[in-house]
C-alpha cells in the first residue's frame, strides 16, 4: 500500500509539472468520458431503468402477427382479447387499452373545454399492471360492460393539479367529457405511465356487442404471467385458443387461410424496444470519440515516455524492476483518466439536460432522465477502463528501457526509436478511421434531413392554421348491423351539420383569408382505402387504391394547390346532387396512363348505399406526409357526400374535421376568434390540436432533426480530436528531427526538401487512416439504413464530400509543425539537445 501511494504522489507531482500536457489531456478524456455519460444516461433511464409496476418481469405484451409477414407484429381484434381473457390458464390477469382523445366540457367556475389526452383500459388492466391510484379506486370487474361502459374516470396527479388545482374533494367531482356526465373516482401516481407519457385519463372501454361478432385490430393487450409460468409456455396457450378463433371467425383471423399468429414480448421491450437501435448506434458513436481520445493521450503520453528516458534509466540503475516501471506509467495514466471522468460528469450534467431540452415531445421517459448512482459506476468503470487501454503502450514502451540504452539516447538527445514513432503514428492512423467513420454516418443523416427538407410539397404552408372538431363515437352513431365481417354504423347528422355551420361561419372572421378542410391535418398522413374503376373486371380491383381525403369546398385555393384539369368542388356538390370526385396527377397517369380521367367514375366500398363518383378534376401532387418517400394516388370527395351508413373501421370519416384558415398576420393569433365562434355553436366542443401547419412539418421532422444534430456533434468534436493527435504527432516528429533537419540544410537540402521530408509521414499517416476510415464505414453504415431517408448507406457524395473535408481539416493540422521545420535556422538546429 506504501508504494502504491507513493506512486500516485509522485504521478500527481509529475502531471502538475506539466500543466499544458495534463490540461490537454483531460480535456480530451473528459469530451470522451462526458459525452458516454450523457448517452448512457439516456440508456440507462428508458431501457433499463425500473418501472412503475410491481414483479415488471412478469408483465408482458400479447400482440397478433400477420401470418404473411411474420417479422410484423400487429394490434388485437375485440375477439381475440374476449378469447384470451375468458379461456387462458398461464395470466394471472389480462386487459386492454387504446389510446384516445377526449372533450374536457367547460366549467361553471369559468374553465374553457379542453381537449385531453388518454387512454381506455379494460378493468383487467389495472391488475395485470399491479397498480393502484394514488387515491380512490380502479375499475370494477362490470364497469366495461358491452354497450354499457359506466360513466367513470381517473385522472393524472398532473391534470389534476393544473385543471383542478389539486381539489382534495376531487373524488366527489362530476365533469362532462363529451358531452355525457362522468365520475372521478380516482387520481394516479405521478410516476404511473403506460404507452403514453402525456396520458390525463383513464376511462373503460367501450365494447359493443356488434364488435364481438367482429372488429378491426386496434387494442393493445398486457397481462400478467402467473408466477412460475414462462413467455413460451403463455405463448402456446394464446396459440391453441387462437386455432379456435379461426375456425369461429375465418374472415377476419385468417389471411389467405393461413391464421394470425401471437408474439408475446416483455413490458419494456413492447414500451421501449424502437428506442434500442437508435440508442446502441448512438452509444457506438460515442464509444469511437471515446477511442480517439484514448489515442490521442496515448500518443502524448509515448512521446511525454521519451522524455523520460533519463529518469527511468536512473531508476533502473537504482534497482527498479519493470513491473514497477510499468505501475508507475499505469498510475499516471489512471489519475488522468479520473481527472478526465470527473470533468466528465460535469459535462455530461450539463450534456444530459441540454439532451433532454432538444430531444422531441414524444421521447420516453424525458421526464425521468437523470445522472444516478448507476450511471457514476458507469462513469467510474469507464474511466478506470479507459486509463489502462490508453496508458498500457506507453507503458509498455517506456519500461523497455534499459541504464545503458537512456544514456545512449541521452547522448543523442532523447531521440526515441523508430518503433515508437511507428506507434505513435499508428495511433493518428486510428483516430482519422475512426474520425472518417464518424463523419461519414454523421453526412448521411445530413443528407438524408437535407432531402426531407427539400421535398417538393405542390402547396404553400406558410401562414395557415389548422384546428380539428372531433365527434364521439357512441353518441352520434349506431350499431345497426354487419357489412362484409365488419359492424355497419349509422352516423347522425349532427356532426356534418355542426361542422357546416363552422365552415361558414368561419369565412366572416376577419384576418382570415381563406377557410377549407380535410379529414386530417395536411401532410400529417392518410386513410388509404381500394376502389373499382367503371367497366373494368372487378377482378383488378385488388390492385386499386388510394389515399382517400374528405374535404370541404376552397380547400384547395387554401392551400393553393394547383387544379391543373376540371374545376374545383362547389356548394352545389350537396347529398344529393351527384358524387364527384378530385383525383392527383400520380393517380390520374396510374389509372389512366393514355386517356383523360376527367368523367370516369370510380366508386368506393365503405358501405352498401355507397355511390359512383364521377372524377371532376385533376391536381398537383402533394405528399401525405413530409417523410413519404414515392407519392401515392390521392381521392378528395366532398365531405357532405357521404353515405349516412358506414363500416366499423372507417365511422370517424364521418366524425371528425380539421379545419386549414389561412390568414393575413400571425395564424395563432387568431385562435382567441376561432374559439368564440366554436364556442358559439357548440360550448362544449373544443379546438382538437390547433397547430399551424408548419409545426405540423416541423413535428415531422423532429426525430431525423435530433438524431442527426447529435451524431454530427459527435463526428464534429471526434474530427477536432484527430486533428489535435495529427498536429501532436506531427509537431513531436519535427522536434525529434531538427537536429537531422539542421544537418540535411547545412549540406544544402532546400526548404522543398525539408517539406517532402515532414509531409511525406503525414501523407503516409492521413491515407493509412482515409483507407482504414472508408473500409469501415462501408462495413458499418449499413446499420444506420433504417434511419436513412432517400439516402443510401453507401451515398458516394456523402462519401467523397466526408473524405476531402477530413483531409482537409488533417491538411491544416500539420500545416503549423510543416511550416516550422522548413524555417529552421541550420545553426540552430546544430546545437538543438
Amino acid at each position: 500500500m506504501n508504494t502504491f501511494l507513493q506512486d500516485v504522489r509522485y504521478g500527481f507531482r509529475m502531471l502538475m509539472k506539466k500543466p499544458a500536457f495534463t490540461a490537454i489531456a483531460v480535456l480530451s478524456l473528459a469530451l470522451g468520458i462526458g459525452i458516454n455519460t450523457a448517452i448512457f444516461t439516456l440508456i440507462n433511464t428508458i431501457l433499463l431503468g425500473s418501472l412503475p409496476y410491481p414483479d415488471p418481469d412478469r408483465v408482458v405484451a400479447v400482440w397478433t402477427v400477420p401470418p404473411q409477414h411474420p417479422d410484423q407484429v400487429d394490434t388485437v381484434s375485440v375477439q381475440d382479447f374476449m378469447a384470451w381473457r375468458d379461456e387462458n390458464h398461464t395470466f394471472e390477469a389480462i386487459g386492454s387499452m387504446v389510446d384516445n382523445t377526449r372533450d374536457l366540457g367547460a366549467e361553471e367556475n369559468g374553465l374553457p373545454a379542453g381537449r385531453i389526452f388518454g387512454e381506455e383500459f379494460s378493468p383487467g388492466l389495472f391488475p395485470a399492471l399491479g397498480v393502484q391510484p394514488l387515491m380512490g379506486r380502479v375499475f370494477l370487474p362490470d364497469e366495461d360492460q358491452v354497450d354499457h361502459p359506466a360513466p367513470v374516470m381517473l385522472i393524472s396527479y398532473r391534470l389534476w393539479q393544473t385543471r383542478f388545482g389539486g381539489d382534495k374533494n376531487i373524488l366527489s367531482r362530476t365533469v362532462l367529457v363529451n358531452g355525457s356526465k362522468t365520475s372521478i373516482i380516482g387520481v394516479m401516481a405521478p410516476n404511473f405511465r403506460l404507452t403514453d407519457d402525456n396520458a390525463d385519463y383513464w376511462m373503460p372501454f367501450q365494447f359493443n356487442s356488434f364488435q364481438l361478432r367482429g372488429s378491426a385490430r386496434y387494442m393493445t393487450v398486457f397481462g400478467k404471467l402467473k408466477r412460475g409460468v414462462s413467455i413460451a409456455q403463455a405463448q402456446a396457450d394464446l396459440e391453441s385458443i387462437a386455432g379456435g378463433l379461426a375456425k369461429r371467425f375465418p374472415r377476419l383471423d385468417t389471411d389467405h387461410g393461413k391464421p394470425w399468429g401471437i408474439r408475446i414480448q416483455p413490458v419494456r421491450e413492447s414500451l421501449f424496444g424502437f428506442m434500442t437501435r437508435p440508442l446502441l448506434l448512438l452509444q457506438g458513436a460515442v464509444g469511437f470519440v471515446l477511442l480517439i481520445a484514448c489515442a490521442n493521450v496515448a500518443a502524448l503520453l509515448l512521446a511525454r515516455a521519451s522524455s523520460r528516458y533519463n529518469e527511468v534509466a536512473i531508476r533502473c540503475a537504482l534497482g527498479a524492476g519493470r513491473a514497477r516501471i510499468i505501475r508507475q506509467f499505469l498510475t499516471e495514466s489512471v489519475l488522468l483518466s479520473l481527472l478526465g471522468g470527473l470533468f466528465g460528469v460535469l459535462l455530461a450534467w450539463w450534456g444530459v439536460h441540454a439532451l433532454v431540452a432538444m430531444a422531441p415531445s414524444w421521447f420516453p421517459r424525458l421526464h425521468e432522465t437523470s445522472i444516478n448512482g448507476r450511471v457514476l459506476w458507469f462513469t467510474a468503470f469507464i474511466s478506470l477502463i479507459t486509463g489502462l487501454i490508453f496508458g498500457a503502450a506507453p507503458a509498455l514502451q517506456g519500461s523497455r528501457l534499459s541504464f545503458v540504452e537512456g544514456l545512449k539516447d541521452s547522448a543523442r538527445g532523447g531521440t526515441s526509436g523508430a518503433a515508437r514513432n511507428r506507434l505513435r503514428g499508428s495511433l493518428v492512423t486510428v483516430q482519422v478511421a475512426m474520425a472518417l467513420i464518424l463523419l461519414i454516418g454523421a453526412g448521411l443523416l445530413l443528407r438524408s434531413f437535407q432531402k426531407m427538407q427539400g421535398i417538393g410539397l405542390g402547396c404553400d404552408p406558410r401562414g395557415l392554421l389548422t384546428f380539428g372538431l372531433r365527434y364521439r363515437q357512441n353518441q352520434f352513431s349506431k350499431p345497426t348491423g354487419m357489412y362484409k365481417g365488419l359492424p355497419l354504423w349509422e352516423v347522425s347528422s349532427v356532426p356534418a351539420d355542426t361542422i357546416a355551420r363552422v365552415f361558414d361561419r368561419l369565412q366572416t372572421v376577419p384576418g382570415i383569408q381563406s377557410v377549407g378542410g380535410n379529414l386530417v391535418p395536411p401532410l400529417t398522413g392518410a386513410l388509404s382505402l381500394p376502389f373499382t374503376i367503371e367497366g373494368r373486371p372487378v377482378e383488378d380491383a385488388s390492385a386499386l387504391s388510394a389515399e382517400i381525403y374528405p374535404i370541404t369546398p376552397n380547400y384547395f385555393g387554401t392551400m393553393r394547390t394547383a387544379i391543373l384539369r376540371g374545376r374545383d368542388v362547389s356548394t352545389r356538390d350537396t347529398a344529393s346532387a351527384p358524387w364527384v370526385a378530385i383525383i392527383n396527377e400520380t393517380m390520374a397517369h396510374r389509372y389512366w396512363p393514355n386517356e383523360d380521367p376527367l368523367g370516369k367514375r370510380i366508386k368506393l366500398d365503405l358501405a352498401p348505399e355507397e355511390q359512383p363518383r364521377e372524377v371532376i378534376a385533376v391536381v398537383h401532387d402533394t405528399p401525405s406526409s413530409r417523410l413519404q418517400t414515392k407519392q401515392d394516388a390521392a381521392l378528395y370527395f366532398p365531405y357532405v357526400q357521404m353515405a349516412p351508413h358506414i363500416s366499423g373501421p372507417f365511422v370517424g370519416v364521418h366524425l371528425q374535421m380539421t379545419f386549414v384558415l389561412r390568414t393575413a398576420g400571425d395564424p395563432m393569433s387568431m385562435l382567441p376568434a376561432i374559439r368564440k365562434v366554436v364556442a358559439e355553436i357548440d360550448p362544449n366542443r373544443p379546438l382538437a390540436d390547433p397547430k399551424t401547419v408548419e409545426q405540423y412539418m416541423a413535428q415531422e421532422v423532429e426525430y431525423p432533426r435530433y438524431y442527426s444534430m447529435l451524431l454530427g456533434l459527435f463526428a464534429f468534436v471526434a474530427m477536432v480530436l484527430a486533428a489535435v493527435g495529427i498536429y501532436g504527432v506531427m509537431a513531436y516528429a519535427v522536434a525529434q528531427r531538427t537536429r537531422e533537419i539542421g544537418i540535411r540544410m547545412a549540406l544544402g537540402a532546400g526548404q522543398r526538401d525539408v517539406l517532402k521530408l515532414v509531409v511525406r509521414q503525414a501523407i503516409f499517416l492521413i491515407l493509412g487512416g482515409l483507407i482504414l476510415g472508408l473500409a469501415g464505414a462501408t462495413a458499418l453504415t449499413r446499420y444506420l439504413s433504417s434511419e436513412l431517408w432517400e439516402v443510401k448507406a453507401t451515398d458516394p457524395i456523402t462519401f467523397a464530400a466526408v473524405s476531402m473535408l477530413l483531409i482537409s481539416v488533417a491538411v491544416i493540422a500539420c500545416l503549423v509543425p510543416t511550416l516550422r521545420a522548413v524555417r529552421v535556422d541550420p545553426t540552430v538546429a546544430l546545437r538543438y539537445e
